[in-house]
């Protein structure tokens, strides 16, 4: 049994402010450092370890891996893995849903439908196809090592697609769980399955601010 802790960032100005990010990326707030220090904090005390250690190549999870691998010495073990990158979602990067209503009203309707085929213009990708690519990366990543303990760091869009992987949930329904920055999710992989262990453990936030805003 493969076990893939698999973490979604520490919260980012554009979170804090609501715009949407995808490929384009923005910084970690005062209060995204910490909830990820807390989390590494939470490894060290638990004697944590890793066996490999994976990060989507955003700067948001790049830096949030950063923070949870220094307390436990395995900060030069990062692995940088594009394909468990966020949706990519085109010209819609950088507004917000009310901004984006008001500029490209027929593009929020089709996002708001729940559609996982519908993909932003400019580049877009659509949930299908993110969940293909995430997906497909993350099996590959578990089936590389066997039998061991693994960390990920990525966005909330692709942990969540793998908790709806795990338990048979298909794209189209609305989110119906959180999703907050810096929780722990554990899963087991038993090649083809994925369980669930974990989810949205927030234990070591007790003085820490939570966002729960990802866009469904």
């Amino acid at each position: 049994m493969t076990e893939l802790y698999f973490i979604r960032h520490g919260e980012t100005e554009w979170n804090r402010s609501g715009l949407w990010q995808g490929h384009q990326d923005s910084p970690l707030t005062e209060n995204g450092v910490i909830q990820a220090k807390a989390l590494g904090e939470r490894f060290a005390n638990d004697g944590l370890t890793f066996d490999a250690v994976y990060s989507s190549d955003l700067r948001r999870a790049h830096h949030t891996c950063e923070l949870l691998t220094e307390p436990i010495g395995q900060l030069d073990q990062i692995r940088l893995e594009p394909a468990i990158r966020e949706r990519a979602l085109g010209h819609l990067e950088g507004l917000t849903f009310a901004q984006i209503q008001e500029r490209f009203p027929e593009e929020a309707t089709l996002h708001a439908s729940g559609d996982p085929h519908f993909a932003p213009l400019g580049g877009g990708e659509s949930w299908a196809d993110t969940f293909a690519r995430a997906g497909a990366a993350l099996r590959q990543i578990v089936r590389n090592h066997p039998g061991k303990r693994i960390l990920a760091v990525s966005h909330g869009g692709v942990v969540g697609m793998l908790l709806r992987d795990c338990l048979g949930l298909n794209l189209l329904p609305p989110r119906r769980f959180q999703l907050p920055n810096a929780a722990l999710n554990i899963f087991y992989f038993n090649d083809p399955d994925w369980s669930l262990r974990t989810w949205g453990d927030t234990a070591h936030m007790k003085h820490v601010t939570v966002l729960d805003e990802v866009v469904k």
